[in-house]
Parts: structure tokens; sequence; C-alpha cells
């Protein structure tokens, strides 16, 4: 697979498969889950290539998309590669300014948006994006489009009536495509600064792609997945898309992050890709939920969880489970974890996490209950990296080297890559010659070989808190004890050159809003709840917990509650949701400071 293109893939498996489902996606938000055929996607795709060719797409072009993920984002990404061009994603959360540099950093020339929302966002800047030649509307008005503007629906048309005409030239430039050839653009978000373009080849993703064959070998007629984070992210359209069109593997579409419950019972998926802080809001919401049933039935539950972890340790270590603890498992999925899993669908049993650290306790937890979390661990500019696997699974580690990929510590434990890295920066050389030293990555996160051979990731090598008293600490690691405190869905570790640690802290305003009408708690708005003395009490409980556990110089003296969540459009988070701890120092520099006044 690693020489193939992903047309080539894609033309192979519609020859193979024509007639079999691939895709299961919603015509309209709130209804039925429709199938999709191999060969029906082919023709869309076709027909959208023929219309960029009309509208002038040449060989080598680049066409964004400023959508989240649906099925007009996939027949979008594959029309432009059969047109021979390449794809270049742009965050549905990102502002009009972040959107305007892309499109003039990556040279776009066609851009798909979703709705009339994006498409505002781009017309406040289009004057100052002058190589971006046409805009193509997915959900818009019937009336007068703007000049440069054309429905999604009106290139179908006009791709269909010359797809006669187009089709011994879409095979022509189809079949120039190499497996060196550029086929997207992915701009890494970044803690910090400007977004880079790194450019990923047709052979870049086939290599990921034969390296997770390898390691899991999956049933395409068993098996379906559920698309869940934004395709503009190389991590979810590697393993939620380009792997499910290279193993013939069907996969449906979420409509969103907030349907995400409902959307798993529709679509019943066996296995997802998702971020750390989705499996903690799931660990959360089920902690949550058990504590407020009788006391007998968390007595019953407690009692699962614990049969649960002595299984899962038990599995990964590959030891036997005696017959006394194979009964007792047997009785407590009945009593406790089948209907969880109920609830997430029915027949998911396993998922996969990247994009952060996953806590062991939660990857222990999920895997007690029946859904084995396995980590994968790489950079957008090294493609493959580590992975977690069936066979050789330790929560709280990354697993792995990949096959075809070799992993090393530098002097200092940075964690340097190499096998399947990037084509480079785009426009951007001198920064690329930094980034490749000698055939090797430096990822900038610090780790650590476990006696076994895993990787354990122990910090941001730029992140790291050394306070006036000298001592050095690793936020992230930190924080991550925090991460399953109920109501919390942010906590932000502060102090560096200060004499002790602070944090900020912000609540799942769901989640906090039903605790408070639970305990009786009167409020107005979720700005004034969060600031109320209750609340406060709570959180405070749950920090001194985990202060307990914690060396004296790590605690947590002293918090402040933000009125609100982190958000990407606000800058706080990435949109695999990382913190960015220099625009949230920032931002809030006056309120971390007062957390200091005390000691002046």
């Amino acid at each position: 697979m690693a020489h193939k293109t992903i047309v080539k893939t894609f033309i192979d498996n519609v020859r193979s498969f024509e007639n079999e489902t691939i895709i299961k996606y919603k015509k309209k938000k709130g209804s039925q889950y429709v199938d999709l055929t191999w060969g029906e996607l082919r023709d869309m795709a076709l027909t959208f290539a023929c219309g960029l060719i009309d509208a002038g797409m040449q060989p080598g072009d680049r066409l964004a998309v400023l959508s989240f993920n649906r099925l007009e984002w996939i027949v979008a990404d594959l029309g432009t590669i059969l047109a021979g061009g390449a794809n270049v994603a742009i965050y549905h959360t990102n502002t009009a300014e972040q959107c305007q540099y892309i499109i003039n950093d990556s040279g776009t020339r066609f851009l798909v948006v979703e709705d009339r929302d994006q498409l505002d966002k781009i017309l406040a800047k289009k004057a100052e994006m002058e190589g971006l030649a046409k805009i193509i509307l997915i959900e818009g008005p019937t009336a007068k489009l703007d000049e440069g503007v054309v429905l999604y629906e009106t290139l179908l048309e006009k791709g269909a009536a010359l797809k006669s005409d187009l089709y011994e030239e879409i095979e022509r430039r189809s079949d120039l495509v190499t497996p060196d050839d550029m086929a997207t653009i992915v701009y890494t978000s970044g803690t910090t600064g400007p977004p880079k373009g790194c450019m990923i080849s047709h052979r870049n993703i086939a290599s990921v792609l034969d390296s997770i064959h390898k390691l899991f070998q999956l049933d395409p007629k068993t098996n379906l997945s559920l698309m869940i984070l934004p395709l503009s992210h190389l991590y979810p359209r590697v393993s939620s898309y380009y792997y499910n069109i290279s193993m013939n593997i069907p996969f449906a579409i979420a409509e969103s992050l907030d349907t995400l419950g409902q959307n798993l019972m529709e679509a019943r998926p066996t296995f997802i890709a998702s971020v750390p802080r989705v499996f903690e809001k799931v660990y959360a919401r089920i902690a949550s939920t058990a504590e407020k049933g009788s006391a007998l039935k968390r007595l019953v539950f407690r009692w699962a969880v614990d049969v649960g972890r002595q299984r899962s340790r038990k599995l990964n270590n590959h030891q036997s489970l005696s017959p006394l603890l194979r009964l007792k498992f047997n009785v407590a999925d009945r009593l406790v974890f089948k209907k969880i899993r109920e609830l997430l669908g029915g027949k998911l049993w396993f998922a996969v996490s990247a994009g952060a650290p996953l806590s062991a306790d939660v990857g222990e937890f999920m895997h007690s209950i029946g859904i084995q979390i396995l980590e994968f661990y790489a950079l957008t500019e090294t493609i493959s990296g580590t992975m977690t696997t069936f066979e050789h699974c330790r929560y709280g580690t990354v697993g792995k080297p990949m096959p075809g990929v070799e992993v090393k510590l530098a002097a200092d434990g940075e964690i340097l890559i190499r096998g399947n890295n990037f084509l480079g920066y785009y426009n951007k050389p001198e920064l690329t010659a930094e980034t490749l030293m000698d055939g090797w990555i430096c990822t900038g996160d610090v780790g650590r070989w476990d006696e076994d051979g895993f990787l354990v990731i122990t910090d941001r090598k730029k992140d790291l808190i050394i306070t006036s008293g000298g001592k050095n600490l690793s936020p992230q690691n930190i924080e991550n004890m925090f991460k399953s405190m109920p109501l919390v869905s942010y906590l932000m570790v502060h102090g560096d050159r200060r004499n002790y640690l602070t944090a900020l802290v912000t609540l799942n305003q769901a989640e906090t809003e039903a605790y408070a009408r639970e305990k009786g708690i009167p409020f107005g708005t979720y700005e004034e709840l969060t600031q109320g003395l209750e609340i406060r009490d709570q959180i405070q409980k749950h920090v001194d917990e985990v202060n307990s556990r914690l060396a004296r110089y790590e605690t947590i003296k002293r918090f402040a509650i933000l009125p609100r969540e982190f958000s990407q459009e606000e800058g706080e988070i990435t949109p695999t949701l990382k913190l960015k701890r220099r625009s949230i120092r920032e931002k809030y520099g006056a309120l971390l400071d007062s957390l200091y006044e005390k000691d002046m």
C-alpha cells in the first residue's frame, strides 16, 4: 500500500466494492442516517472534480475546506485529488483573520465553505485574498450571490454536464499523481505563534495506513466507526477517513460533538477515534451519575469497577484470569457495564486516543467497562509515531514505535522521531531545515522508556515550571490528576518563578447546573453560579483531595474559577482541545497576579 496514492487506493476499492456501503451520513441535521455506496461516492467525487476543472483548477492547485465534518467535505477532498489538486484544511472555528492567513500562505485558489456564517468570515477579508479565485458555498441562499461565489449544487450540475467530456482528462490527471506529490497542507494550530503549513505527501499517508494495518487486522464486515473529530486535523483524517477507505471499513459521520451521545446510539459504531478530553468527559459523566444513585447502587458500581480494573491489569500484563475473576466480571458486566455500553451505542469495543496524553486512570476505567482505548502518539510533522495495541497495551504510556518508525530520546529527554516525516513547512524552508535534523524531528515533548519499552510522555519541553525555590515541575502531570474531577472541564497550573502553584479552573456548564439543581443551590445566571461559595467549596474539596497525593511543592495553594469555559474562538484552546498557555496567561494575567497578592 505504501507505494499507492490516495486516488489510486480510492479507484481500486471502488472497482472492488462498488455496491457496498462505505459511508453513513445525514442529509440534514436531525434526520436518519442513510447509506452511501462506493459507486455513489465515486460519482459524487468525479462530478465535483469535473466542476472544479470547469472552474479553472489546474494540477497542483490548492482547494481549502472551511467546514465541520459532512459528506461534502469528503467529496471535495476526493474530487480535488482526482482533479490533480491538493487539499488545504481550515478549522471551522478559525477567525476571519486566521482564515485569511492560511488561504494566502498556502496559495489557495478554491475554497469550499459550509454556510453563510463561514462565507461572511471570508467575504470580510476577501479583498486581502488576491489569489482566491472561487468560493463554493455548501448551504446558502438561492438569491443572488456575491461575485466569485457559486453554490455547491451549481458546481455539481456543471460537473455532471461535463463528465463524459472530461473523463479522460480526469484519468490523465489522476495517473500523473505520484506517491511523493503533496496531498494536503495541514496547518498546525500551535499553542504559540502563527500556524505552520505542514506539507503531507500521498506516500506519508499511505505509509501510516500501512503501519496501522500491520498493527490492527480489523474485519470490514463486522466493524464500523463514527467520525467525531474535525477532518481539518490530520489525526482524524487518517484514523477516521483515509484508514476506512483504504480498508473498506464503513464509517458514519457525527453531526457534532454536542450530538455525540445521540449519534453513538444511532450509528452504533464498533470503534471511534477521539482526543482524551472526550473520554475524560465520558468517565466523569458515568462516575457522576453513579454517585447520584442509592447507597446500594453506589456500592455495586464501585465493586464492579474494582473487578473491571483487576481484569484490565491482568489482560494487559498477559496474565491468565482466574475462574473466580471471570465469574465476578460476568456478574459486573451484566449488572453494570453492559448498561453503560448501551448508552454508547452497544457495540463499541475499542477506541483510539491521540492529541494529548490520556490519564491512566481514565484508560483503565474504560477498559474495565469493556472498551479498550489504544493511544496513538505523533505530530503532524511525523505523521507516524508510537502506539499501544491490543497485544501491547499499558495505560499511562503511548506504546511502542510503529512499524517503519524510529523513536529515541535526546540527552535532555526530548522525544525524536524518524521514518515517515513530512515534506516540510510550506513556504518556510529555513524552519523546515531547523525542524528536520539529520532526518529526526524534535517533537518538543519530553519522555522516558519504561522497563518494558513503552514510551511515557512526561512533559512539554517548553512548558516546564521552575518555581522561585528552584523546583522543576511538569504542569501537565499535575493537571492530569485533576482531569477526573467532577464539574471541572479544565484546570491550568501556573507558578513559573513564583514560590507556590496556583490554578485557573473552568467548569462544565451542564454538569455544574445539574449539580446545583440536585443540591438545591439557588442561582440566576451560570456566571453567578460559578462564583458562588457552594460551588467553590465543592471544587476546594477536590483540590484538597488531589493535593494530598502530591509533593508539597506540587500542590495548588490557591485557584480562581472562571465564569465560562475556555474556547477556541477566544484563542484559549487549540482545535484539539489543548491549552494555549501563553494566550491564557496574557488574558488572565491580572487575575493570576491577584492569587499572589496576599503574600506581597
